[in-house]
This record gives structure tokens, sequence and C-alpha cells, in this order.
């Protein structure tokens, strides 16, 4: 039977981030790793200020805001350009919740189809360019028709208006600057998923990597992340940069990587990465450095799939299921509690019956919503009935406090399964599903003389 027991609410918290990546994942991390570095070495009064580049947008914190703790937000693009530095290879979006600690990564994959901003038409126009095909394009191809001095202020744009958010600064960094990257942390240990074995003379570009646990210097990390003959295409792809991505960022991470390789470090900073974060930028974000949590990591990619419009392979977005990502990764309050757990008041939960008793999901909906949660939808699971009760939520350690009303659910991270769920009613993306199975379905033994229904 199901307990009923008041939470506690947890208010929405300002947002923050830090400063990382590198192309595939973290490199501004090398401008406030190496920053917080030197200044654990030689005190916080001796960096320069110097400023660099020309500001996209900005977050405008003082560097007693950052000492002090004060909530910001700040989303920073991340570009990983070919050897040309015309094509944006790798494209992401990172976010960061300075009270929740929480590190959101959107990935945008290279092929995705997007209309070119009316600012870039412009450009283009008055400056007697086009594009063949009209205003539509792959979203790696923005960095190339603006050309080398603008392509990264329209690159910006185009991810601006494609989520829908504000994005502060951009990364940016060349193949080489990757290889030298992650040779200046002393490579890195992944998973191969896969052997890869490709060649291509032209891009200069020879992959041959065998399956299994290994040690990937420069050379091989960018082997790794350049493959793309995947059974599921691109979208494998970006899955594997993004797993590549978290365990450099975590060998970035530990101070004693950091200090061992501060010289690599700052070499690699300041000659292999453009970026307009300010040398003052970083001494600002250096404070929050030890905030990173790389297991309170959330990985997404803009949902869509690999087809051919006409002749050409694009990434084609599911426009209806956008929407439910972007909420997740830059306006979601998930704020962890002392025991790593989120609550579930405040997000959308939708209640599917996966059993064959009437009624079992509206009255679920019925007892949650006076309890204090939002459901928004009783619904009829699709799929086939279920034997166990599951949960399913988008970031780990959420769900549990549900489990005061189904103690025997099963809670499964999958984000995947979530995107696309919206309210018919409110159009609201769903956050939680649950998925009541038999075992919540109000049968009871008849010794036990009980006649409520759980969880009912």
């Amino acid at each position: 039977m199901a307990r009923r027991k008041r939470k506690k609410r947890k208010s929405f918290i300002g947002q923050f981030f830090k400063i990382v990546i590198s192309m595939v994942l973290i490199f501004v991390v090398f401008a406030g790793a190496s920053i917080f570095a030197y200044t654990k070495i030689s005190g916080p009064g001796t960096s320069q200020s110097e400023e660099a580049g020309t500001k996209t947008g900005g977050n405008k914190v003082s560097l007693l805001d950052s000492l002090t703790g004060k909530g910001i937000t700040l989303n920073v693009a991340v570009m990983g350009v070919d050897k040309e530095e015309t094509r944006t290879d790798v494209l992401f979006v990172v976010h960061f919740d300075s009270k929740s600690k929480k590190l959101a990564v959107l990935s945008v994959p290279r092929d995705t189809r997007v209309e070119i901003t009316n600012e870039l038409y412009n450009y283009l126009s008055e400056n007697g360019k086009y594009i063949p095909s009209g205003r539509v394009c792959k979203i790696n191809e923005v960095h190339a028709y603006a050309g080398s001095e603008r392509g990264d202020y329209f690159t910006v744009l185009q991810l601006e208006e494609l989520l829908g958010v504000k994005i502060d600064n951009y990364v940016k960094i060349t193949t080489e600057g990757f290889r030298n990257v992650v040779d200046a942390v002393g490579g890195v240990d992944v998973y191969v998923p896969q052997d890869m074995d490709y060649e291509d003379p032209y891009q200069d570009l020879y992959i041959h990597l065998k399956e299994g646990q290994q040690h990937l210097d420069g050379d091989k990390a960018e082997q790794l992340v350049r493959f793309r003959h995947y059974p599921e295409g691109d979208v494998a792809r970006v899955r594997v940069q993004q797993m590549f991505l978290k365990e450099l960022a975590k060998k970035m991470l530990s101070t004693e990587s950091i200090i061992k390789n501060l010289p690599s470090l700052i070499s690699v900073m300041y000659n292999e990465v453009t970026t307009d974060f300010t040398l003052t930028d970083c001494v600002k974000y250096a404070g929050y450095v030890d905030d990173i949590d790389m297991d309170n990591v959330t990985m997404e990619t803009v949902p869509g799939v690999g087809q051919y419009v006409g002749n050409v392979s694009y990434y084609v977005l599911y426009e209806d299921q956008l929407e439910s990502v972007v909420r997740r990764t830059f306006y979601s309050d998930d704020v962890k509690d002392k025991d790593g757990h989120i609550s579930s008041e405040g997000k959308n939960i939708e209640v599917a019956n996966g059993t064959n008793t009437t009624g079992l999901a509206g009255k679920n909906q019925e007892l949650l919503i006076s309890e204090g949660f939002n459901v928004t939808a009783a619904t009829t699971y699709q799929g086939e009935q279920q034997d166990k009760t599951r949960i399913i939520v988008y970031a780990e350690g959420m769900g549990y406090d549900l489990l005061e009303y189904y103690p025997d659910a099963e809670i499964i991270v999958d984000s995947e399964q979530l995107t696309g769920n919206t309210d018919n009613n409110t159009g609201e993306p769903t956050d939680i599903l649950i998925i009541l199975g038999n075992n919540d379905s109000g049968e009871t033994s008849e010794n036990d003389g009980s006649n409520e229904v759980s969880a009912e």
C-alpha cells in the first residue's frame, strides 16, 4: 500500500557554470583549471588582466560574486573545427549550475539541417556570397559560409536560434589543438566500443583502433572522436564523443593533474584555443573548478534522425521533441540533497497504466496531486502489460521520493524514453514517467482483508 508523506518543496535555483571543455567537450576548463592551479601555487594577486576576442554575450559576474558563491547562469558553445578551420565537426553547448553543481552538455550533430539566420543571410548578401541551396545547410557549414573572421559569431547566433537560449561565450579548438590537449594531460583511458578502420588521405585521416579498454594519446583520441561509421550513424558518434569528453574532463579536473601539467595546459590554452573568454573571466570562474562533479553530468543530443532530403544526407530535428530536451538541459532546478537525490516536486509527471486494472492511472494521478506533485497526464501504456512498476527519469538521483508511494518500483534513467512525451492538453514535456505494473494494481490477498488500492 502506498504511504502518504508530505515533501519539502525545493526552490528554483539560479545557475552558473565555470569554464570547461575542449573540442569534444572540455576546454575552457583549461582557462579555469590552469588559472585555478596557478592561483593555488602563486596566490590570487599574480594574474594579468588581458582581453582576448570579441564578446558574443556575457554573464556579468563580479569577482566578489564568484567568491561569495552567488548563483549565476553561463552557457558556453564549444566548437571543434577541422584541419582547415572551416567546418565545425564537433558542436555542443555546456551549461553549469553553481548551486546544484550540475554540468549539462547538449550536443548538436554536425549534419543537423538548419535554415540560416536572417543576420547571416544579410551578411552573405552584402558581401556577394550565397548558399547553393538558398538558406538551408548543415549546421557545421555555417562557420565556413560566414568565413574565418565571423564564423564564430554566426555559429553562436545559429545555436541561439536553434535552441532558443542565450549563449554567453564560445570556445573553439582545432583537431591539432585537441591532440595537444589530450597529450598535455598524459592521455586518457577509455573503452573503444568497436573496431575502427577508416582512411581518407584527402583529410589526412587514418583511423585504426581495436575494440576494448585502452590508453589513448592525442593521435588515437582524435581517431576515436572523428570516426563516423557506426550502425546508428551520427548519433552514435556523438555518444562516443560525449563518453570520451567525460573521461577527459575527469582527468583534467584533478588538481594534481592540473598542477603537474600546468605549463603544457597553459601553452595549449593560449596557442591552440580561440575563445571570447578573457583572462579576467578565468580568474572570476577559477573558484568554481572544485564545484564540478563529473558524476553529476548529463549529456544529451538534440533529438532527430539521419535522412536524405533530396540527394543530401542531413540530421533532421524532431522539432516537437526539442523543447523538452532544452528545458531539461538549461532550465531544470536539479539540486541534490545530502543523499544525492533530486526532488520530484515541480517536475511534470505522467502516470501510465501498464496493467489491465481500469482507472488505475487516474487514481494514482489524484493521489500524487493531493500530495503536492504536478501530474500533467494519466494515460494508458502502449507497450505490453507490466509486472513491476517502473519510474523513468532523465537524471541520476531522481525518483527516489516517489518510492514512498511505489516501494517496489524500479527507477530507470532513460532521457530518450522521455523525449517527445508531452501532455496533449498543456503541451508540457514529461520529466518523470511512472509506468504502473501489476504489483501496484490494487490486487490484494484474500487473507489480508484489505480493499485498498496500492498507490490509488
